[in-house]
Protein backbone atom coordinates (compact mmCIF):
# COMPACT_ATOMS: atom_id res chain seq x y z
CA UNK A 1 0.00 0.00 0.00
CA UNK A 2 1.38 3.08 -1.04
CA UNK A 3 0.17 6.66 0.58
CA UNK A 4 0.02 10.24 -1.25
CA UNK A 5 -0.30 13.25 0.63
CA UNK A 6 -1.58 15.90 -1.31
CA UNK A 7 -3.25 19.76 -0.61
CA UNK A 8 -3.81 18.18 3.09
CA UNK A 9 -5.48 14.56 2.66
CA UNK A 10 -3.69 11.50 2.50
CA UNK A 11 -4.53 9.23 -0.48
CA UNK A 12 -4.05 5.25 -0.45
CA UNK A 13 -2.93 3.13 -3.44
CA UNK A 14 -3.52 -0.14 -3.13
CA UNK A 15 -1.60 -2.19 -5.54
CA UNK A 16 -3.93 -1.95 -8.01
CA UNK A 17 -2.98 1.78 -7.92
CA UNK A 18 -6.43 2.82 -7.43
CA UNK A 19 -6.78 5.35 -5.52
CA UNK A 20 -8.84 6.46 -3.02
CA UNK A 21 -9.93 10.12 -1.52
CA UNK A 22 -11.76 11.71 1.15
CA UNK A 23 -12.97 13.80 -1.33
CA UNK A 24 -15.35 12.73 -4.50
CA UNK A 25 -14.64 13.71 -7.78
CA UNK A 26 -18.54 14.53 -9.23
CA UNK A 27 -17.57 15.75 -12.17
CA UNK A 28 -16.65 12.84 -15.08
CA UNK A 29 -16.05 12.81 -18.76
CA UNK A 30 -14.94 9.69 -20.82
CA UNK A 31 -12.13 10.58 -22.96
CA UNK A 32 -11.19 8.94 -26.38
CA UNK A 33 -7.54 8.07 -27.03
CA UNK A 34 -7.35 9.09 -29.81
CA UNK A 35 -4.42 7.33 -32.69
CA UNK A 36 -3.00 11.15 -33.25
CA UNK A 37 -2.28 11.00 -29.66
CA UNK A 38 -0.17 7.84 -29.39
CA UNK A 39 4.16 8.51 -29.70
CA UNK A 40 6.32 6.18 -31.39
CA UNK A 41 6.81 4.46 -27.98
CA UNK A 42 3.24 3.09 -28.08
CA UNK A 43 1.39 5.03 -25.58
CA UNK A 44 -0.42 8.47 -25.08
CA UNK A 45 2.78 11.72 -25.86
CA UNK A 46 3.10 13.55 -22.04
CA UNK A 47 2.21 16.50 -24.68
CA UNK A 48 -1.43 15.48 -24.83
CA UNK A 49 -2.29 15.07 -21.37
CA UNK A 50 -3.25 18.55 -21.09
CA UNK A 51 -5.62 18.29 -23.56
CA UNK A 52 -7.31 15.13 -21.74
CA UNK A 53 -7.50 17.77 -18.78
CA UNK A 54 -8.60 20.93 -20.40
CA UNK A 55 -11.86 19.03 -21.85
CA UNK A 56 -12.06 18.06 -17.81
CA UNK A 57 -12.17 21.43 -16.68
CA UNK A 58 -14.45 22.23 -19.76
CA UNK A 59 -16.86 19.67 -18.63
CA UNK A 60 -16.73 20.81 -14.75
CA UNK A 61 -17.54 24.48 -16.03
CA UNK A 62 -20.53 23.48 -18.31
CA UNK A 63 -21.98 21.37 -15.55
CA UNK A 64 -21.34 23.99 -12.41
CA UNK A 65 -20.86 27.72 -14.42
CA UNK A 66 -23.03 27.17 -17.48
CA UNK A 67 -23.09 31.11 -17.91
CA UNK A 68 -19.38 30.83 -17.81
CA UNK A 69 -19.03 32.37 -21.61
CA UNK A 70 -15.38 32.22 -21.91
CA UNK A 71 -15.93 35.89 -24.20
CA UNK A 72 -16.32 38.58 -21.86
CA UNK A 73 -14.92 36.85 -18.39
CA UNK A 74 -13.56 33.35 -17.96
CA UNK A 75 -10.64 31.49 -16.11
CA UNK A 76 -6.86 31.41 -17.49
CA UNK A 77 -4.35 29.06 -16.48
CA UNK A 78 -1.53 30.82 -14.08
CA UNK A 79 0.39 27.02 -13.17
CA UNK A 80 -0.11 23.91 -14.08
CA UNK A 81 1.49 20.64 -11.95
CA UNK A 82 1.31 17.21 -14.13
CA UNK A 83 2.53 13.61 -12.61
CA UNK A 84 2.52 10.67 -14.96
CA UNK A 85 1.99 7.40 -12.63
CA UNK A 86 0.75 5.00 -15.39
CA UNK A 87 0.95 5.06 -19.16
CA UNK A 88 -1.92 5.52 -21.06
CA UNK A 89 -1.89 3.05 -24.34
CA UNK A 90 -4.05 3.69 -27.45
CA UNK A 91 -6.85 1.18 -26.32
CA UNK A 92 -7.59 2.49 -22.83
CA UNK A 93 -10.80 3.59 -21.81
CA UNK A 94 -9.65 6.60 -19.60
CA UNK A 95 -11.96 9.04 -17.32
CA UNK A 96 -10.88 12.50 -16.69
CA UNK A 97 -12.31 13.00 -13.13
CA UNK A 98 -12.47 17.17 -11.99
CA UNK A 99 -12.74 18.86 -8.82
CA UNK A 100 -12.24 21.81 -7.11
CA UNK A 101 -10.18 22.28 -3.86
CA UNK A 102 -9.48 25.81 -2.69
CA UNK A 103 -11.23 29.20 -4.01
CA UNK A 104 -9.51 32.55 -3.09
CA UNK A 105 -10.09 36.16 -4.16
CA UNK A 106 -9.09 36.19 -7.53
CA UNK A 107 -7.97 32.36 -8.36
CA UNK A 108 -9.22 28.88 -7.63
CA UNK A 109 -6.96 25.68 -7.56
CA UNK A 110 -8.52 22.61 -9.68
CA UNK A 111 -7.40 18.90 -9.32
CA UNK A 112 -7.73 16.29 -12.10
CA UNK A 113 -7.32 12.43 -12.26
CA UNK A 114 -6.84 10.35 -15.24
CA UNK A 115 -8.35 6.90 -14.23
CA UNK A 116 -8.60 3.89 -16.14
CA UNK A 117 -12.33 3.32 -16.59
CA UNK A 118 -12.10 -0.65 -16.10
CA UNK A 119 -9.90 -1.34 -13.66
CA UNK A 120 -10.08 2.82 -11.60
CA UNK A 121 -6.09 2.92 -11.78
CA UNK A 122 -4.99 6.43 -11.24
CA UNK A 123 -2.59 6.97 -14.41
CA UNK A 124 -1.99 10.65 -14.06
CA UNK A 125 -2.69 13.86 -11.28
CA UNK A 126 -3.02 17.09 -12.35
CA UNK A 127 -3.33 20.29 -10.29
CA UNK A 128 -3.94 23.69 -11.85
CA UNK A 129 -4.35 27.27 -10.34
CA UNK A 130 -6.47 28.99 -12.41
CA UNK A 131 -7.09 32.84 -12.47
CA UNK A 132 -10.45 34.45 -13.39
CA UNK A 133 -9.93 36.88 -16.10
CA UNK A 134 -11.92 39.87 -17.97
CA UNK A 135 -11.11 38.98 -21.52
CA UNK A 136 -12.21 42.26 -23.25
CA UNK A 137 -10.25 44.34 -20.32
CA UNK A 138 -7.12 41.56 -20.41
CA UNK A 139 -7.05 41.66 -16.23
CA UNK A 140 -7.60 39.42 -13.73
CA UNK A 141 -10.06 39.93 -11.97
CA UNK A 142 -12.35 38.61 -8.59
CA UNK A 143 -14.21 35.73 -8.85
CA UNK A 144 -17.78 36.51 -9.48
CA UNK A 145 -19.62 35.88 -6.45
CA UNK A 146 -22.32 33.80 -7.76
CA UNK A 147 -19.65 31.18 -9.35
CA UNK A 148 -18.16 30.53 -6.35
CA UNK A 149 -21.64 30.01 -4.66
CA UNK A 150 -22.14 27.72 -7.29
CA UNK A 151 -18.71 25.95 -6.77
CA UNK A 152 -18.95 25.79 -2.71
CA UNK A 153 -22.53 24.18 -3.74
CA UNK A 154 -21.24 21.53 -6.09
CA UNK A 155 -17.86 20.63 -4.36
CA UNK A 156 -19.16 21.05 -0.90
CA UNK A 157 -15.57 20.42 0.50
CA UNK A 158 -13.94 23.06 -0.93
CA UNK A 159 -11.77 25.27 0.91
CA UNK A 160 -12.59 29.13 0.67
CA UNK A 161 -10.07 31.57 1.51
Amino acid sequence: MLFLYRQGIIYLYEKSTKMKSEIPFKSIVAIQVRFSDVDMLGHVSNTVYQNYYDAGKLHYFDEVIPQMDFVKIGVVGASIKIDYLKPIFMRSHILVETHVTQIGTKSLTMEHLLVEEDTGEVLSTCLVVLVCYDILEKKSIPIPLKWKEQIKKYDQEVMVK
